[in-house]
């Protein structure tokens, strides 16, 4: 008899901890349609760092979604490499998912992320929000203000270069090619040439590479480099804003957008901007990821969330997931065209 009890007792503990490993999101929890979501959703993301755009930004929309969706959210900076692999690997439940940005797709074009990664292979979540601030900057005392500037300034100074620093693959390598197209279409060649490139890698790196004097421009953002472009800053560090990529001007700052410049690609203004999604396993189980969804539009809602964002000069930009697919693989289509164009890196590295 004890040996049946003992039995039985097993058998309901059991129970009860397959019952506590989900929650049912009801439509007071912002899942609405009855979909279990784990206890715990671990967001990787394509950077390792924890101070730059991507984990901000993941990391805000992850707190307020953990009670949208009535559950615990961890955003863990390990890299798109890594990233991909934990995502490839993940259940369907949506313990695992995925927030990055435009470069999951542009690494690709690029050569810098494996082709098996491409977003034809993957659920694509709803977009989130935008980094508008996505911009090019020099030091405070460099011969031009804006980007159309330093054009003319390489064509009246034969023989002078610019060198710009930028990480490879990614979001600044195409802002840098829309810039270089340009300048090619506009000045020839023979200024165009005169453009080289230093590729690095962190925000700090590019930074460096400025103040080292082996770059004379940097790929950067407003809410990275805004502090260094502050009345008082040392000269030595200073910098100032050469234009930024998205279509309108960032409220609060004074920076002319790269259309505002004439800055064009193919007869068309170049425009840029960088958008945060979330990425989920290709066969997700379609409840959740309503869930999730649903749980997104209600987040970039609220208030508090988008003061949070604007600290750092992020919006929120909800596009949803049953149109963030044809959305995406229309801007990765435009943004292909370019990458056909312009030289590679290597090619332009002294």
């Amino acid at each position: 008899m004890r040996r049946v009890l003992s039995v039985l007792m097993v058998l309901v503990l059991s129970a009860l901890l397959v019952a506590c490993n989900s929650k049912s999101t009801g439509d007071d929890k912002g899942g609405g349609s009855g979909a279990e979501v784990p206890d715990r959703i671990r967001v990787v993301i394509g950077s390792t760092s924890t101070g730059g755009d991507t984990y901000q930004n993941a990391d805000a929309v992850s707190r307020y979604l953990e009670d949208s969706l009535g559950t615990n959210m961890k955003v863990d900076a390990v890299g798109a490499v890594k990233a991909f692999s934990e995502l490839s690997n993940a259940d369907t439940d949506g313990s695992t998912i995925m927030f990055f940005h435009d470069m999951s797709y542009l690494g690709i074009e690029y050569g810098s992320i494996n082709k098996k990664n491409k977003l034809e292979n993957w659920k694509i979540g709803p977009v989130v929000s935008t980094n508008p601030g996505n911009a090019f900057l020099a030091r405070s005392d460099a011969p031009y203000d804006t980007m159309a500037d330093s054009a003319e300034w390489l064509q009246s100074n034969p023989n002078e270069t610019i060198t710009v620093a930028i990480e490879a693959g990614g979001t600044s390598e195409i802002s840098f090619d829309g810039y270089y197209l340009w300048v090619e279409e506009k000045y020839g060649e023979e200024v165009a040439n005169r453009i080289k490139v230093y590729p690095t890698g962190s925000q700090q790196d590019k930074n460096q590479a400025l103040w080292d004097g082996n770059a004379d421009i940097i790929n950067g953002s407003i809410g990275g480099n805004s502090e260094y472009t502050k009345d008082g800053v040392d000269s030595d560090v200073k910098m100032k804003f050469l234009g930024i990529t998205a279509g309108e001007r960032v409220e609060g700052y004074d920076i002319p957008t790269f259309s505002e410049q004439g800055i064009t690609f193919d007869g068309e203004k170049f425009v840029f901007d960088k958008e945060f999604f979330f990425l989920l396993p290709k066969d997700i189980n379609p409840d959740f990821a309503k869930a999730l969804d649903k749980a997104v539009a209600e987040v970039v809602e609220n208030s508090d969330y988008i003061n949070d964002l604007s600290k750092n000069a992020y919006i929120p930009n909800y596009i949803p997931a049953d149109k963030a697919d044809d959305y995406l693989l229309e801007k990765r289509s435009t943004l292909q065209n370019i990458i056909k164009n312009a030289p590679s890196v290597d090619e332009l590295t002294e």
